[in-house]
């Protein structure tokens, strides 16, 4: 079972570029918090990832949350997994101006590109965004780091993750025929190879979902989880399949991922049924069956109990389209 592709295809990332920007020093511009943000730029969903691709020119990036500034270099990726509030400048400290504040009114036929600055330096950015279903599923995003900074050109990576960055910076500043669908299919790309790289990295010290896919006795059990989550599991039958102790397992899976099996495993059930309410038009009984449910009447209230309402009505809210 491959648990990254499982998680990453029902949470629905949909990525793309939005704009490009020639700032030129000295310039200092703030990206708002995400549910700002997302009404910044109409988007569907208030689950952003945000990022930035440096196409020429260097530029500095300072965050809440993270003490010291970063200074970026051709190539360069920055990845806010939260959709943080963040200062972009050609040197920290600047006091600086809402991106809002230069951005061109909606809707945009083309590719905006954003002109601000002095007389100085040029800095060219490309700027884009991904958006995923709303999470009930905090396991996957909520351990990344509040922001990844990773040098393309400057070390070798990944080949992928270089070949896409380059074409992402021409496929932007070329504005050939069919770029944006173009672009959108390689910033979802570059995403999932970032955390494959993410991934690649982790040290044993460190905690999160990531993290336990790598762990040789966690990593086992998501297999298990992700590939039968229909089935009635127990920490017993679970602890039995990898060969340890039940308190073992149990703990060594809390320590990692912040809860235990079965309520990780509900989570994921009910993120499951989430993503049939939306794109079929199952009824309740088959959805409840397909997620590990016995009745409909215990999907119904373990749905009630996490998401506030029952299925029928959540869907009806969603505006799923009925056939």
């Amino acid at each position: 079972m491959d648990v990254l592709s499982d998680v990453l295809r029902v949470i629905r990332l949909s990525g793309g570029v939005r704009f490009r920007t020639e700032y030129f020093a000295p310039w200092s511009i703030e990206t708002p918090p995400p549910d700002q943000l997302a009404v910044l730029l109409q988007a569907a969903s208030r689950r952003i990832v945000s990022f930035h691709i440096v196409a020429e020119g260097t530029c500095w990036v300072e965050i809440d949350g993270c003490s010291e500034s970063k200074q970026l270099s051709e190539g360069d990726i920055i990845v806010f997994p939260y959709g943080s509030s963040h200062i972009l400048s050609d040197q920290p400290g600047k006091p600086p101006i809402p991106v809002g504040d230069i951005l061109p009114p909606q809707p945009w036929s083309d590719m905006p590109v954003l002109k601000y600055g002095g007389n100085g330096a040029l800095t060219q950015l490309v700027c884009g965004f991904l958006l995923c279903d709303e999470l009930l599923f905090n396991p996957f995003l909520r351990t990344l780091p509040l922001l990844m900074h990773i040098p393309v050109f400057a070390e070798p990576i990944s080949p992928l993750l270089e070949t896409g960055v380059r074409y992402i910076i021409q496929e932007t500043l070329g504005d050939r025929p069919g770029s944006s669908c173009l672009l959108a299919r390689l910033t979802e790309l570059m995403f999932v190879e970032i955390l494959r790289n993410q991934m690649q990295q982790i040290s044993e010290q460190q905690l999160g979902w990531l993290a336990a896919l790598n762990d040789s006795i966690v990593g086992q059990v998501l297999n298990l989880l992700h590939a039968r989550p229909e089935h009635n599991w127990t920490v017993t039958e679970l602890a039995g399949q990898v060969g340890v102790s039940r308190s073992t397992l149990a703990t060594r899976f809390t320590q990692l991922l912040g809860q235990p099996p079965m309520q990780y495993l509900t989570q994921w059930r009910l993120q499951l049924a989430v993503n049939l309410l939306k794109s079929t038009d199952a009824g309740m009984v088959k959805i409840a069956t397909q997620v590990g449910y016995e009745s409909e009447a215990a999907f119904n209230r373990a749905f009630k109990r996490h998401l506030g309402m029952p299925p029928a009505t959540w869907r009806r809210g969603s505006g799923i389209a009925h056939h």
